[in-house]
């Protein structure tokens, strides 16, 4: 909100895109994220929208690459599962650092296995050692949806930030919205 505010007061022609982008996301948490699954090809683009949006922010600071293979992009995947990753990535990524910042994601979609892995920069002195609140959530989540049929890897190390998932997308815990 504070970008969008600074984009405003500078009458920036981005503004209108930002608020659109943002328009998206929140409807798709408002409106899709209440059910028990959604396509993976919705997670998708929720993500891509979360990437240009995040693109916006940060500008030419930023150097963000997702690579995507899917088989059957209409699979179905637990709301709002893999963007907790992106949005730590740029959390702790970009918004954490003075310099360039790279993020890689690539998501690999086939048969009913997904693994999904994000690296991202950080600052070598940044002195995040220890998993957030954020991905604490993600963990248990997964733990709760996809018991026994997921791994999840988070590498910190002193230069990047590594997250690798994979997990079984048919072998999702039914749950009542």
């Amino acid at each position: 909100m504070n970008n969008i505010y600074a984009l405003a007061r500078r009458e920036s022609p981005q503004t209108a895109e930002l608020v659109m982008r943002l328009s998206k996301l929140l409807r798709f948490m408002l409106y899709e994220c209440n059910k028990p699954t959604i396509p993976l090809m919705d997670e998708v683009k929720i993500i891509r929208d979360l990437i240009e949006l995040e693109k916006l922010r940060y500008n030419g600071r930023l150097k963000v690459t997702f690579e995507e293979e899917t088989d059957n992009s209409n699979q179905a995947i637990a709301p709002l599962l893999l963007l907790p990753f992106v949005e730590n990535a740029f959390k702790h990524g970009a918004g954490e650092n003075r310099f360039l910042t790279k993020i890689d994601i690539r998501l690999l979609a086939k048969d009913d296995q997904l693994i999904f892995e994000i690296i991202n920069d950080k600052e070598p002195d940044s002195g995040i050692n220890e998993i957030g609140l954020g991905l604490k959530n993600v963990k248990r989540q997964l733990e709760l949806l996809y018991p026994d049929t997921h791994q999840l890897n988070i590498e910190n190390n002193s230069a990047s930030f590594v997250v690798k998932l994979t997990l079984y997308l048919n072998k999702i815990i039914n749950r009542t919205s």
